[in-house]
């Protein structure tokens, strides 16, 4: 990976154990508003959180969908970049994903049958309890909580 792909982040490795303390984990990662930045957050994900952590599917799902829509519907997507957020304690994981811009319409689910695209909110209100947008100087975060007691995703029945 070149150093522009890497950012800035932090590396936990199966940091289960850490869920339980009262010192959260956190971690960011700044990487560039390209497609393969959506592999490369999903990797920062699983090196922060651990591979036994787990709300690991639902988080690194929900930090995927946020990366595509901030690269594909923000100026972060026309040469900019994106920085991906962590916070976890034995409680709640929150993702955040901020982009470069503000937006005049906030993200919200789309449910239209027919269209080819525009689910990745709607994934994101089904996988979280709870998300939302916040904007700042020139800056749009959309964030996603993911409380402890919902964590486990369901599992087909056998």
């Amino acid at each position: 990976m070149d150093a522009a792909m890497a950012g800035q982040g932090s590396r936990r490795d199966n940091a289960l154990s850490d869920a339980d303390d009262a010192t959260p984990l956190t971690g960011s990662i700044t990487l560039p508003g390209v497609e393969r930045s959506v592999a490369s957050g999903r990797r920062f994900v699983r090196e922060t959180l651990g591979s036994r952590h787990p709300a690991l599917e639902k988080v690194a799902l929900g930090v995927s969908e946020l990366a595509t829509n901030a690269i594909r519907h923000s100026p972060s997507g026309e040469g900019g970049q994106i920085t991906i957020g962590l916070v976890a304690d034995g409680r709640a994981v929150r993702a955040e994903v901020t982009n470069a811009g503000t937006m005049p319409a906030k993200p919200h689910p789309k449910t239209d049958v027919e269209a080819e695209g525009g689910r990745g909110i709607l994934i994101i209100e089904v996988l979280a309890d709870s998300w939302g947008v916040t904007e700042g100087s020139g800056t749009t975060t959309v964030w996603a909580e993911f409380l402890a007691a919902s964590w486990a995703l369901s599992k087909p029945e056998a």
